[in-house]
């Protein structure tokens, strides 16, 4: 008897159900219904007709297609946008801005895309859409309005320079708000920092007149500049290295448009064993953990208005002259705070949906569970330093599966080790639906025979086309002695 095939995590039945209300609610406005906010379209959820894609990891199992290396920041011309300082200006000024006659699918429009924007505003309603991304109607009194959205970080690509600004302002939203399918009025003050984009125009709720979006939202404060429209500007200081054990001081300067503005400061992502004063900006300790981090200061006065700056840290391992310091080199070892670097991988790996919960903290890495021909990788690249006694690699592994078999591997799990051109050094081991488990369970592996080398670890999902089969990851670790 052939094997039944699993069905995808979003049915067919589920988007019945949405076709239907949008029908009904279509058919509710027609006959009168008067909206006193934002205009809508004549079918409320027209911005949600957008062609998805399939990301388990997301909120709605979905993630977006249209654009969507630009809206996230993996497009060609990423590197290309300044983050290092904001320009604050109007609803009524970017929506007077020209529309582009075409708009590219993997590069920016210059300047308006190219352009960290802040804007004060009112927030007059929001809604979780189908790609996953927060929806934002943004108004200013006077008749204009325009729309900002936040991604969801397991939609957003591995390289991505607004990675953790987008953690970042989805954190903050959620720490307020908890977004649904449907619009919620809240009409709240409200300043918000993004990257200036356009988007196709098909009726969205809130739409500016030429498309004109804040798209990815990377800040947003609530309560607006209460203080008289204050700017506070963050100085980048540029990427930055480091050595495990060697102590850092590093001043982050930020100036305020009002004069006598005392600044508060505050950094997500900084490497382990570092801190910022609150009061100086001045990140200083000493690193424990080897690797690469995005990290994201942001200065606020006392009247709410901030200002942010994102770089990377690089925190290099030491020992490699032939001695040995006992650490662990891993970056981001157990996935905490939504991001994927210093690892690569395939979009939506990093989870923290309740249906695969992490074995500590709130992120896991779920590679694959979708029941058709699929391939997920999840990878990271460490130098293991000589002279060493113990080099052990570790990980936590759940795995669960639709398939019934106790005698064939239909889907499975690679853990290898490559060099630095990629090719294979060895496989570690490889785990497959016969190992599925109803916990997590250890498992560790000798990396000496790779001493003095700089390698990749690597973790290759691969499912055939029937039957999900899920390996969930957490609690990585290399440490040596």
């Amino acid at each position: 008897m052939p094997r039944l095939k699993k069905p995808r995590r979003r049915t067919t039945v589920l988007a019945a159900l949405i076709a239907a209300a949008a029908v009904a609610l279509a058919a509710f406005l027609s006959a009168g219904a008067v909206s006193a906010g934002p205009r809508h379209s004549a079918s409320p959820d027209e911005e949600e007709r957008e062609e998805v894609t399939a990301v388990h990891a997301a909120t709605t199992g979905s993630c977006g297609v249209e654009r969507w290396a630009v809206k996230t920041g993996t497009d060609a011309d990423a590197g290309l946008i300044n983050l290092s300082s904001s320009t604050p200006t109007s609803i009524s000024a970017l929506t007077s801005r020209t529309a582009p006659s075409t708009l590219p699918a993997n590069n920016r429009v210059q300047p308006t895309e190219t352009t960290v924007f802040k804007v004060t505003a009112t927030l007059d309603e929001f809604k979780l859409e189908a790609d996953s991304d927060y929806h934002l109607v943004l108004d200013d009194g006077a008749g204009h309005t325009m729309i900002g959205e936040i991604p969801d970080p397991a939609c957003v690509g591995t390289g991505s320079p607004l990675a953790s600004g987008i953690a970042n302002a989805r954190n903050e939203f959620d720490a307020k708000y908890s977004p649904t399918g449907s619009f919620r009025t809240v009409n709240v003050p409200v300043t918000v920092t993004g990257v200036g984009f356009f988007d196709f125009l098909h009726g969205q709720t809130g739409v500016a007149p030429n498309g004109i979006e804040l798209h990815a939202i990377l800040d947003i404060n609530f309560g607006g500049s209460t203080g008289g429209g204050d700017t506070v500007t963050v100085t980048s200081p540029g990427s930055q290295t480091g050595t495990v054990g060697t102590a850092v001081s590093l001043p982050v300067q930020a100036s305020d448009s009002a004069s006598g503005q005392t600044l508060g400061y505050t950094a997500t992502g900084l490497p382990a064993g570092l801190t910022i004063d609150s009061s100086s900006g001045t990140i200083s300790g000493t690193p424990t953990t080897a690797g690469t981090s995005s990290v994201t200061v942001t200065a606020t006065d006392a009247t709410g208005a901030s200002g942010s700056t994102t770089f990377t840290w690089t925190v290099n391992p030491s020992g490699t002259g032939g001695g040995c310091s006992a650490q662990q080199l891993l970056g981001n070892p157990g996935f905490e705070g939504g991001a994927l670097s210093p690892w690569t991988g395939s979009t939506g790996v990093i989870n923290n949906s309740s249906s695969e919960p992490p074995r500590s903290g709130s992120w896991d890495a779920w590679l694959d569970g979708y029941g058709t021909t699929h391939t997920d990788t999840l990878a990271q690249s460490i130098t293991l330093p000589s002279g060493c006694a113990s080099y052990e690699f570790s990980f936590w592994l759940h795995t669960d599966t639709a398939e019934t078999t106790t005698t064939t591997p239909y889907d499975t799990l690679d853990v290898q080790v490559l060099n630095s051109a990629g090719t294979v050094l060895g496989t570690l081991g490889t785990f497959s639906n016969l190992d599925a488990n109803t916990g997590y369970s250890q498992h560790t592996f000798d990396l000496s025979g790779y001493a003095g080398q700089a390698v990749t670890l690597k973790f290759t999902g691969t499912e055939d086309s029937q039957k999900q089969t899920s390996f969930v990851i957490d609690d990585t670790a290399v440490s040596i002695s």
